[in-house]
């Protein structure tokens, strides 16, 4: 044969098993390959956001909810060069009919979320109203271009009652997009208050729908859809009705307020004021607006029950009392000699009281607030022992409440003091902290929840959720007291009794009229010290606003058996009774209505 056959031949052949290899290389060993490939170029899978979850109140009525409406998205190939003429019809369209949208706009969002890769819609409207959309809907789903979906918008009926507590969303930052990925589909977070703590049950969870669609981008066939949880309200402890009366009492006047039960540290109502309108950070505000908010000295985007730390001053002295029967060596009737003011070394401490109370036991003490009984006990058992005792009733530390960012306070001591201002401890830190001034700094919450502790014996931790869908939540109660503390309760509650219902008691005029008795205690915490050679104070009436003292109060009712705390703190309030007393009465006559106590 010529060897130039056999050459073709061979070649020939040589050809042949590559395309055979090729073949097989092809249909066997790249066919899962290709067809992972196949099912994917036709494949599409659209998230499905699910509403956010209601706030309501103990009644199930609304504290925050979604108002319907829609979104506009166009086709994800809209983007390419030949098809943008299509993409400025469709967009023209839209707003023909929603002449508020700005096209340049529009198209800008569209062309960001661009990407060749893409085969989802586009969103380039988040939400629309029902009443504005309804007109144009027919006309705009026509287009295979455009798709309207369903959309909800968050909205807070009430504007800015329990602004604190509930809490706003806004866009979700790259930040948080990284704690969750979800967000990068559902797009809003909550930002702070219940919203932020409970964002992720809120949020619920994510669905999806996996479609087959043709070249045209039309679906074929669904393959499988997981619908979007629905089960995400959430019920609060808060009474709406309770809630407006806190509002009106704190009318042109700034602090916080807690009405709590004893026993499980249920919030029925709270407030920090001055509050502020919740759908400003939904709708937008204008540049007055956030102004005004920002520039207010009375800071109303601070959380005052949870983040403002003030002096707790007299209200303070049941916890500091509680430590001396333990450590002093004297029991509630010891008898001490109290005159005007002490002196240790160069300067005086003096009592509130011109001329002093001449002398007193733990029970005067407690119902005339009785400073000089406090200074001179305080020295006795030192500032170790006095911590010991008040960072057991939970100063010091966070409450646990349900909400973020909470402060711990300062519960003042030698090591605090070294550590935190480079400085040591003298005598007069003793007797300042032993009436709640000085370093010592509390917030309310921790105020209400030391005085359920005293009512109840057992430390509840305070919260706002009741239900998470149909799951009832429970708080633990800690006991932290020993058989000793618990056994003088009664003392330091007839005491706080007293100051209510003697006629000597510090708020016995401002709250003998309330329909229920009361076992209280006034505070008034100073916010500018006095000079030693001052020898009369002037009267807070006549100081500068920003001078006045803090006025507190903190109670529990009814005294037999308690059920209930209430804790008010008015900034510059100027006396704790005189401030505070009436907003208590008010807020009592509002429970008795309501049915949570009886007269």
């Amino acid at each position: 044969m010529d060897i130039r056959y056999k050459i073709v031949i061979n070649i020939i052949a040589l050809v042949f098993l590559i395309i055979l290899a090729r073949l097989y290389f092809l249909s066997v060993v790249s066919h899962e390959e290709y067809e992972n490939q196949a099912r994917h170029n036709i494949t599409r899978i659209e998230q499905l956001i699910p509403a956010r979850g209601q706030i309501l109140d103990r009644n199930n009525q609304p504290l925050a909810v979604n108002n319907l409406g829609y979104s506009i998205s166009l086709s994800p190939y809209l983007g390419r060069k030949k098809n943008l003429e299509i993409l400025d019809q469709e967009i023209a369209k839209i707003t023909s009919l929603l002449p508020n949208l700005n096209p340049e706009q529009l198209r800008e969002t569209y062309l960001n979320s661009y990407s060749s890769y893409n085969h989802n819609y586009i969103p380039i409207v988040s939400y629309i109203p029902y009443e504005d959309m309804y007109k144009a809907y027919t006309i705009l789903t026509q287009s295979d271009n455009i798709k309207v979906s369903n959309a909800t918008k968050r909205y807070y009926p009430n504007n800015t009652l329990a602004s604190h507590i509930i809490g706003y969303i806004g866009p979700a930052t790259d930040s948080d997009i990284q704690k969750n990925e979800n967000l990068k589909f559902i797009g809003l977070v909550g930002k702070t208050g219940l919203e932020r703590y409970y964002n992720d049950f809120l949020q619920g969870e994510l669905g999806y729908i996996k479609t087959k669609v043709d070249v045209l981008n039309q679906t074929v066939e669904v393959i499988d859809e997981i619908t979007a949880n629905k089960r995400h309200d959430m019920v609060l402890g808060i009474d709406i009705e309770l809630q407006k009366t806190l509002d009106l009492e704190f009318e042109g006047k700034a602090g916080a307020a807690i009405v709590m039960d004893a026993h499980s540290g249920e919030i029925l109502a709270a407030g920090s004021y001055p509050e502020y309108n919740l759908n400003y950070f939904i709708d937008g505000m204008s540049n007055e607006q956030w102004s005004e908010l920002v520039n207010s000295p009375n800071n109303p985007f601070l959380n005052k029950m949870i983040n403002g730390t003030y002096p707790p001053g007299s209200v303070i002295k049941m916890g500091v009392g509680l430590s001396f029967l333990e450590f002093a060596g004297i029991n509630e009737n010891t008898i001490i000699d109290t005159p005007s003011y002490i002196e240790v070394g160069n300067r005086r401490f003096r009592d509130w009281k011109d001329g002093g109370h001449g002398s007193a036991d733990l029970i005067k003490a407690i119902r005339r607030s009785v400073d000089v009984y406090f200074y001179k006990l305080s020295q006795k058992i030192g500032d170790d022992k006095m911590a010991s005792t008040l960072s057991s009733m939970g100063f010091g530390k966070k409450t646990g409440v349900d909400l973020p960012n909470e402060s711990s306070g300062i519960l003042p001591t030698k090591e605090w003091k070294l550590t935190n201002r480079g400085e040591p401890w003298l005598i007069g830190d003793t007797i300042i902290t032993s009436i709640g001034q000085g370093l010592f700094l509390s917030t309310p919450m921790q105020i209400a929840r030391y005085t359920a502790l005293i009512a109840t014996s057992k430390l509840p931790t305070p919260h706002f959720v009741k239900k998470l869908g149909d799951e009832e939540i429970k708080f633990e109660s800690k006991d932290v007291l020993n058989d000793f503390q618990k056994s003088k309760l009664g003392a330091l509650s007839l005491g706080m009794y007293q100051v209510c219902n003697s006629e000597d008691g510090t708020a016995y005029r401002v709250t003998m009229k309330s329909p229920v008795p009361l076992a209280c205690k006034t505070g008034t915490a100073q916010v500018v010290g006095i000079p030693q050679d001052i020898i009369s104070r002037i009267p807070e009436s006549q100081m500068e606003y920003y001078h006045r003292s803090h006025a507190w109060i903190t109670a529990f009712l009814p005294y037999k058996n308690p059920k209930y705390v209430i804790t008010i703190l008015v900034e510059h309030g100027g006396g704790g009774g005189s401030a505070t007393g009436p907003i208590i009465t008010d807020i009592v006559a509002k429970m008795v209505e309501l049915g949570y106590v009886k007269k």
